[in-house]
C-alpha cells in the first residue's frame, strides 16, 4: 500500500495553535442522541482528512471529537443506557480516535520542528545574500564619485514618525528644507564617524535620561553641538538617529529625545514631529558612504575609556564639626561691699583642660589605629605582589595545561585582591585625611584657649593663696600628658617611615620585574597568544595596555601586566577536583556548565570568568540571593509562564533559572554559565565579545528580558474605579504582568506646577532601578542626600500653563509613587567631563556613601505608596578601578545563613557586615521588611 501524500502544514506554527482550535461550545443544553450524531460526524471528517493526508484538520476533528465523547460519557442519559449510546458511537472508535490523534500530534512535533529548522536555513541564506549584496553596493558606492538620484524623493506624510535614509538623502540634497540631524549615538562614536552635515550635533545618549527637560539637556551638550541647538525653533525638519533603530520604542534614547522635545521644550513650537532616521547610522553608512566623515567606523561598543580618579582625592570641609567653644566662669566683679572669689574657677579650667587632652588622645588613638590598619594593608598589598609574582613566573616556566591553568586562576585571584585592597586603602587614607583636619582643628583651639586657661588658673592660684608646690603638681601634670601625646606622634611618624619604606621595596620590585618581563618577551615564540580568561583591568582597545590605572604608592600597573604578558591558551576544566559522592544530574548534559565540584553552602557556588564577564557574574549573584525569585526559579513555577512569543522565546528566562538551580544544588565550587553568556550574546552585540562592559546597563536589559520572557495576562480592572497612578500602571502593563515586574518595578510621579496660578499636571513614569546622581564634589555622602538630589525641585522658565493659558515660570517635582518590593538604587559613578569631551575624556566620582544595611526608610523620599517603605539590603554590586580597566564583584547577605560573602567571580568567602560599606558600591538591593 502506498503511503499517503501529506498536505502543507497550514492552520499553525506549533501544536499549541491547534490546541486551540479543538475547543467546542457549551454542550449542556443539547440531547446525548444529538451529540452521538454529531461525535459522528466529526470522527468521519477526521478520517476523511486524515486519508487525504492533511494531518493538521485531522488532528483537530479527532480531538473535537474526543471532547465530545468526554462530555457525553458524564451525560445522564448515557449513565442509564450505556450499551445503546455505545453502539452509536461505534466500540472501537474512542481508542481508534485516542491513538490517531496521539499519532498525529507526534507527527505534527517533528514536522513543525522541521520546518522552523527550515526557515532558520533559509533566513541564514537570505543573510548571507544580504550581506553579499551589502557589500557588493558599498563597493559601487565607494568607488562612484557621484551617488544615482534615489527614487523616492518624496517626505514621509504627518502621521509618519519615521524617515528613510533615501528620502533624507534627497531632502538635504535639493536643499530646498532647513534641516537639523540629532545624532543620539555616545558621544565617542559621533567624532569617529558621522552624517556630513552642516547642521549635524551629537547628543550623546549618555546625556539624555527619563524626565528631562530640554533646558537641562542643552546644558550637558557638548560645547559645540549647543549654537545648532539653539537654532532647532527656525527648523522645517528635525531627524533623529542612533546606531540601527527602525522605530521609536518607549523607553528607548530616541523616544525619551523625542519627549524631551516635544514635551518638555516649552520654549519651541515645532513645524512637525521629530522623525527617526529608519535603520539609523548604520542604514545611512550602508547606503551613503561618500556622505558621512568616516566611512569605515569601528562597530559600536560601550566605551570602557574612563580615567582613573584615584590620585584626584577632594576632601571635605570639617570646619563645621569644629568642637563647641566651652565658656571658661570668669571670676566675678568686685561689688562695693568688698572683694568676691569664684573659688570654682581653678576646678573648671582644670576640668576643660583634661577634656581636651582626653579628645586629643582620642584623636590621637584613631589616628594611630588607622596607621597601623594603613600599614598591614600595605604588607598585606606587597605580600601579594610578591606572591603574584611568584605565581607568574611559575606560570611562565610551567608546560603542564592543568598546572597552568590552576596557576592563571590563582594569578587572576591576586590581581583582583589587590585591586580590592587598593580600594580599602583608599576609603582608610580618606577616614585618615578627615581625623587629620580634626586634629588640627582641635590643636588650633588648643592653642587659642591655652593662654586664657593659664591665665585664669595663675589668677584663681593669686586669689586663693595656692602654693607654689601644687603650681609645680598641676605644671608636672600637663607635661606629663604632653609628653604622652608626643610619644603618640612619634609612633605615627614611625609608622609612616615604615610604610614609606615598602613602597620603595615596591617600586624597586617593579624595576625588577619589568626587567625580567623584556627578559622573557626577547625569548617568547611568535606564535604564543594570550590567554582567553579575563584580564580584570585590561582595556579591550589598547593592546599596549597604555591605557592603565594610574596607582598610588608606586604599585604595579596590573592593567598593562593583564594585556603585555602574552600566555598560552589554557584548557577550562579542572582535573584535580573530581566529584567524590555526587553524580552530575541529567540537566548537565544539557548545559556547559563545567562545574568544578565540592561540597559548599546552598548559594555559596562561585561563576567562572570566560572573559571579562565579571560584569555579568555580579548581577547573576545579587539576583542569586533574591528569595522570592530563587524560590520561583527551583521550583518550576517560571515554567507556567515561560513567553514563546518574544524575540528571545523564553531562552533568557530559562538560562538564568539553570544557573541559579545550579548555584543552589550546593554540589558545585563554581561553574561556568557559558550558555547563559552565549544566548545573551545572541540577543545584544555588546555582550558577545570579551570586552568589559557596565553591570548596570547589562542589569536594566536583563530585567526587561526576564519580564517579557515571563509574562501572563490578568483581568483588567474597571478603570474608573483606580486613581491617577494605578491607571497609569494598568496602561504602562496592558494586563499582562510578571513575577519580575512585580518585584523590581516602582513609578515616578512627575508634577510641573504654575507659580502663579499653582495649577499642576502629573504624567507618570515606571522603573526598574533609580539612578542617583552624586553630589557635586564630596568626597562623602549619604544615600539621603542622593535621593534628595534626585527628588529636588527644577525650575522651568515659559511653561504654557493650561489654566493661565499663557507661558509661566513652572516648578517641576519627581515623586516616588509606587515602591517595588525590591528597590534597586544606582549611583552614577561615570560621567563625560564636559571640559574635555572633544579629548573624549571620562571621569569616575570615588565618592564613599554611607548608606544604611538595615531599615532603610523611604517614606520621606516618596508618596503614600502600598507596601512597606521599610527596606532591608541584601546586595550589593562593586566596580572597582575606572572604565579604562577595572573589576566587578558583589557582596550579598545570604537568606539561609544570614551571613555577608563576597562573590569575587569563581571566589565566595564570608565577609564581616563592616566591609560591605565602601567607595566601590556601584548597585545597591534593597528588599522590603516584612510586615510583622
Amino acid at each position: 500500500m502506498t503511503e499517503t501524500r501529506r498536505s502543507q502544514l497550514h492552520l499553525g506554527k506549533c501544536i499549541e495553535d491547534l490546541d486551540k482550535l479543538h475547543n467546542v461550545p457549551d454542550l449542556k443544553s443539547k440531547r446525548a442522541t444529538m451529540l452521538c450524531k454529531t461525535a459522528q460526524k466529526l470522527f468521519e471528517s477526521a478520517e476523511e482528512a486524515r486519508e487525504k493526508g492533511d494531518e493538521e484538520t485531522s488532528y483537530v476533528q479527532y480531538m473535537k471529537y474526543l471532547r465530545v465523547i468526554a462530555f457525553i460519557s458524564k451525560d445522564k442519559d448515557y449513565i442509564k443506557d450505556k450499551t445503546y449510546y455505545t453502539s452509536m458511537l461505534g466500540a472501537k472508535n474512542p481508542n481508534k480516535a485516542l491513538d490517531a490523534a496521539e499519532k498525529l500530534k507526534n507527527s505534527l512535533i517533528m514536522r513543525y520542528e522541521e520546518e522552523r529548522q527550515n526557515e532558520r536555513l533559509n533566513d541564514i541564506k537570505e543573510n548571507e545574500l544580504i550581506k553579499q549584496k551589502i557589500d557588493e553596493n558599498r563597493k559601487k558606492a565607494m568607488e562612484a564619485v557621484t551617488v544615482k538620484e534615489p527614487a523616492n524623493q518624496g517626505l514621509p506624510g504627518p502621521d509618519e514618525v519615521v524617515i528613510n535614509s533615501e528620502q533624507l538623502y534627497a531632502t538635504l540634497k535639493s536643499g530646498k528644507l532647513k534641516v537639523m540631524i540629532l545624532d543620539a549615538r555616545p558621544g565617542k562614536d559621533y567624532i569617529e564617524s558621522h552624517i556630513n552635515h552642516p547642521a549635524c550635533i551629537s547628543v550623546p545618549e549618555e546625556c539624555i535620561s527619563p524626565g528631562q527637560s530640554a533646558n537641562v539637556l542643552e546644558q550637558n551638550l557638548p560645547a559645540a553641538s549647543r549654537p545648532v541647538w539653539a537654532e532647532r525653533a527656525s527648523m522645517d525638519l528635525i531627524v533623529m538617529l542612533d546606531w540601527n533603530s527602525s522605530a521609536v520604542i518607549p523607553g528607548k534614547t530616541l523616544h525619551l529625545l523625542k519627549t524631551i522635545l516635544l514635551r518638555w521644550d516649552i520654549k519651541v513650537q515645532y513645524s512637525r514631529q521629530p522623525l527617526a532616521l529608519r535603520g539609523g547610522y548604520e542604514d545611512w553608512l550602508l547606503k551613503y558612504p561618500a556622505f558621512t566623515t568616516n566611512p569605515q567606523p569601528t562597530t559600536p561598543h560601550h566605551d570602557t575609556m574612563l580615567d582613573d580618579m584615584l590620585g584626584e582625592i577632594d576632601y571635605p570641609n570639617w570646619s563645621d564639626l569644629s568642637p563647641p567653644m566651652v565658656t571658661v566662669n570668669r571670676v566675678a566683679k568686685p561689688t562695693s561691699g568688698g572683694p568676691l572669689i569664684d573659688r570654682t574657677s581653678k576646678m573648671a579650667a582644670v576640668q576643660l583642660y583634661e577634656e581636651r587632652a582626653r579628645s586629643m588622645q582620642n584623636i590621637l588613638e584613631q589616628q594611630e589605629r588607622i596607621a597601623d590598619t594603613s600599614l598591614t594593608l600595605e604588607m598585606q598589598r606587597l605580600e601579594a605582589e610578591q606572591d603574584w609574582e611568584k605565581i607568574r613566573q611559575q606560570n611562565e616556566d610551567e608546560n603542564r595545561d592543568e598546572i597552568r591553568a590552576m596557576y592563571k586562576l590563582r594569578e587572576q585571584e591576586i590581581i583582583s585582591q589587590l585591586m580590592q585592597l587598593e580600594s580599602k586603602q583608599y576609603d582608610m587614607e580618606q577616614e585618615n585625611q578627615t581625623l587629620r583636619e580634626q586634629l588640627e582643628e582641635y590643636q588650633r583651639r588648643e592653642k587659642e584657649e591655652a593662654a586664657n586657661i593659664a591665665e585664669t588658673i595663675a589668677k584663681v592660684a593669686e586669689q586663693t593663696g595656692v602654693t607654689d608646690n601644687e603650681a609645680q603638681v598641676d605644671e608636672r601634670s600637663r607635661q606629663a600628658a604632653a609628653r604622652d601625646v608626643a610619644a603618640k606622634r612619634a609612633r605615627i611618624a614611625a609608622v609612616r617611615a615604615q610604610r614609606d619604606e615598602l613602597d620603595r621595596r615596591r617600586e624597586a620590585m617593579e624595576v625588577e620585574r619589568k626587567r625580567k618581563l623584556a627578559e622573557a618577551r626577547t625569548k617568547r615564540k611568535p606564535h604564543e597568544k594570550e590567554d582567553d580568561g579575563d584580564a580584570y583591568m585590561a582595556s579591550p582597545t589598547d593592546s599596549t595596555g597604555a591605557a592603565g590605572l594610574n596607582r598610588s604608592q608606586s604599585s604595579p600597573n596590573i592593567a598593562k601586566l593583564s594585556s603585555d604578558e602574552d600566555e598560552v591558551s589554557t584548557p577550562t576544566f579542572d582535573r584535580s577536583t573530581k566529584p567524590t559522592k555526587v553524580a552530575p544530574s541529567s540537566e548537565m548534559h544539557h548545559r556547559d556548565f563545567q562545574p568544578v565540584w565540592g561540597d559548599v553552602g546552598r548559594g555559596l557556588t562561585g561563576l567562572k570568568n570566560l572573559g571579562n564577564t565579571c560584569y555579568m557574574n555580579s548581577i547573576i549573584q545579587c539576583l542569586n540571593n533574591t528569595a522570592i525569585l530563587v524560590t520561583y526559579f527551583c521550583n518550576g513555577q517560571y515554567l507556567e509562564h515561560v513567553n514563546r512569543s518574544h524575540s528571545t522565546r523564553g531562552a533568557i528566562a530559562e538560562e538564568l533559572a539553570a544557573v541559579v538551580r545550579a548555584l543552589w544544588s550546593g554540589q558545585y565550587r563554581f561553574i561556568a554559565p557559558k550558555d547563559l553568556r552565549n544566548e545573551v550574546g545572541k540577543h545584544q552585540r555588546a555582550f558577545r565579545g570579551t570586552e568589559q562592559q557596565d553591570s548596570h546597563e547589562f542589569l536594566t536589559i536583563l530585567m526587561d528580558w526576564l519580564h517579557l520572557d515571563l509574562q501572563f495576562t490578568i483581568k483588567p480592572p474597571h478603570k474608573e474605579t483606580l486613581g491617577a497612578s494605578e491607571r497609569a500602571w494598568h496602561e504602562y502593563t496592558k494586563s499582562k504582568e510578571s513575577l519580575v515586574l512585580r518585584l523590581f518595578y516602582g513609578q515616578i510621579r512627575s508634577t510641573v506646577r504654575c507659580s502663579v496660578c499653582r495649577a499642576s499636571s502629573a504624567t507618570y513614569d515606571s522603573f526598574s532601578n533609580l539612578s542617583l546622581e552624586l553630589p557635586a564634589h564630596a568626597s562623602r555622602c549619604t544615600l539621603a542626600d542622593c535621593l534628595k538630589l534626585y527628588l529636588n525641585d527644577e525650575m522651568i522658565p515659559g511653561w504654557n500653563c493650561p489654566n493661565c493659558k499663557e507661558k509661566r515660570d513652572a516648578v517641576k517635582k519627581l515623586d516616588i509613587s509606587r515602591l517595588p518590593p525590591v528597590l534597586v538604587i544606582h549611583f552614577k559613578r561615570f560621567y563625560v567631563d564636559p571640559k574635555e569631551y572633544m579629548c573624549n575624556a571620562y571621569r569616575k566620582k570615588q565618592t564613599y556613601i554611607d548608606f544604611p544595611l538595615e531599615d532603610l526608610d523611604m517614606r520621606q523620599f516618596s508618596l503614600q505608596c502600598p507596601g512597606n517603605p521599610i527596606y532591608n539590603l541584601y546586595a550589593v554590586s562593586n566596580h572597582y578601578g575606572s572604565m579604562e580597566g577595572g573589576h566587578y564583584t558583589a557582596y550579598c547577605k545570604s537568606s539561609v545563613y544570614g551571613k555577608w560573602y563576597k562573590y569575587d567571580d569563581h571566589l565566595v568567602t564570608e565577609i564581616p557586615a563592616s566591609e560591605v560599606r565602601s567607595s566601590a558600591a556601584y548597585i545597591l538591593f534593597y528588599s522590603a521588611c516584612s510586615r510583622s
